[in-house]
């Protein structure tokens, strides 16, 4: 997501806070005060916390493999 902001800076230089358009604060501020899940990302979790019960570690990835992938 790309926001388009204005940033503050302190007496000192440094950043200390960042003005953005309100659209986009309410929308920021829908996701973190929602929180809750989409049906679509509930039945993901669902299915993960099965996987997991049942010990299918097939349906995960190595920890060591995604940091290869995201480059980390």
């Amino acid at each position: 997501m790309n926001i388009i902001h204005q940033t503050v800076l302190g007496n000192d230089g440094n950043p200390e806070a960042v003005i953005i358009p309100w659209d986009v604060f309410l929308e920021i501020q829908n996701l973190v005060d929602d929180g809750e899940p989409t049906p679509e990302e509930l039945e993901a979790i669902n299915e993960a916390e099965a996987d997991r019960k049942a010990g299918n570690t097939d349906a995960f990835t190595d920890l060591e493999d995604l940091k290869v992938e995201l480059s980390l």
